[in-house]
């Protein structure tokens, strides 16, 4: 890993020194940040409310990059190191658009570069030997892409993209406290349940204040229906694909933005099927709805979001909606936010009582400034749960002091 890290920083510098014939602009960038919070946790209606929290810092990413500019043609290439869930993420990217004519075109490209190394196996007993063994790889297989082609009133993307917009207009403080859908699997902001998938979209703006969105899935995914979707069944991995489409609209009105997505999705066997449960699918269907308004210091939002996939059985699903209703207030340079969300859901793929809705509650509210260099959060955050039947009186709160400086 150290070796492939000295490599990738030479070849950054090398761009870099190379700037004058080349015209490459080099530049590096991190960020650090540093926080206090104290939470409540109280698991049941029964349990005991447990305090937590303490002092925690997070060093961010380190990112090398260079760029050309020649004309209307433009490229980037950027190497970042950064801590995930996993161990240490290293990642390679090169970004970068063409122009001819009218039409305008870009594309993207990126890849781990985590070293794979080895380990020593458990052992029996002490006289057992050690076997090497291969670590896992971080990236299994080539990178997915989007190309996007545009001539400023028409866009085409195709591949592998976030075709729809989720339509969350949303803003949120440093605390936690905002309810999703679905947090132990997507955890996809209220508003419509989609996100990446491998299609097509075609976009037109019809005026300087209006543009529609029609989008196409066709992959042999099975559990990303409209980007975001959950497999209803469990043969569906082996043998099914998934087909779907979808459309957005947004619009601008005086102060008010609207936007609308919706997307209707459905896996079906790839053959012929080879037992009754071999082709059971799962169709799903989301709808999303963002307004936002800005009357000044002050901005409103609302937002509307709702999904539900079934199996062709009908034995099996989930069903979510929510609502995200919010403002942020600016004093000055300064700001406050604002923000209650609700969610509703009843998942019967889950440890969860079939048939009984389980109800969330969050509620977030901030205020943001800056000391000097520093960006300084203060943020005050609550959720309850409530399932009947099932766990029952929930409850979660979260007091958080957040400074953050980049560079």
């Amino acid at each position: 890993m150290k070796q492939l890290s000295k490599i990738m920083l030479a070849a950054v510098a090398s761009v870099a020194l190379a700037a004058p014939a080349f015209a490459w602009d080099f530049s590096a960038s991190g960020s650090a940040s540093a926080q206090f919070n104290i939470t409540t946790t109280q698991n049941n209606e029964n349990a005991n409310a447990l305090s937590g929290g303490g002092v925690s810092s997070d060093g961010g990413a380190v990112t090398l990059s260079s760029s050309n500019t020649d004309g209307p043609n433009s490229a980037t290439l950027s190497y970042s190191v950064n801590w995930a869930d996993d161990g240490l993420d290293a990642s390679l990217t090169i970004s970068g658009s063409r122009k001819v004519g009218d039409w305008t075109a870009s594309g993207n490209a990126s890849y781990n570069l985590d070293s794979r190394g080895c380990y020593a196996s458990a052992t029996s007993s002490d006289n057992d030997t050690a076997a090497a063994t291969v670590c896992p790889a971080q990236q299994s297989a080539a990178d997915s892409t989007a190309i996007t082609l545009t001539d400023g009133t028409m866009t085409i993307v195709l591949g592998d993209a976030s075709h729809l917009s989720t339509q969350n207009v949303s803003s949120g403080s440093t605390a936690s406290g905002s309810v999703t859908f679905d947090t132990a699997d997507d955890d996809v902001s209220v508003g419509a349940f989609v996100g990446g998938y491998e299609g097509v979209s075609l976009g037109y703006k019809i005026s300087d204040t209006m543009s529609v969105t029609v989008a196409y899935q066709a992959s042999g995914d099975v559990s990303d229906a409209c980007g975001s979707g959950d497999a209803g069944h469990a043969s569906e991995g082996a043998y099914h694909g998934i087909t779907g489409t979808g459309v957005g609209f947004n619009a601008t009105f005086g102060t008010i933005a609207v936007g609308v997505t919706q997307c209707s999705a459905a896996t079906a066997h790839k053959g012929t099927p080879s037992t009754d449960a071999d082709g059971t699918g799962t169709s799903t269907s989301t709808l999303g709805l963002g307004v936002s308004m800005d009357f000044g210091d002050i901005k409103p939002w609302v937002v509307f979001g709702s999904y539900l996939a079934l199996n062709n059985a009908g034995t099996s699903g989930q069903a979510y909606v929510g609502t995200d209703i919010g403002l942020t207030y600016a004093l000055g340079s300064d700001s406050v936010v604002f923000s209650s969300t609700n969610v509703t859901s009843i998942d019967t793929n889950t440890s969860g009582v079939a048939g009984q809705a389980e109800v969330k509650t969050g509620m977030e509210i901030g205020y943001n400034t800056a000391v000097g260099p520093v960006g300084l959060a203060v943020g005050y955050g609550s959720t309850t749960s409530n399932q009947t039947g099932g766990v029952e009186g929930y409850s979660y709160t979260d007091i958080e002091v957040e400074m953050t400086i980049s560079f």
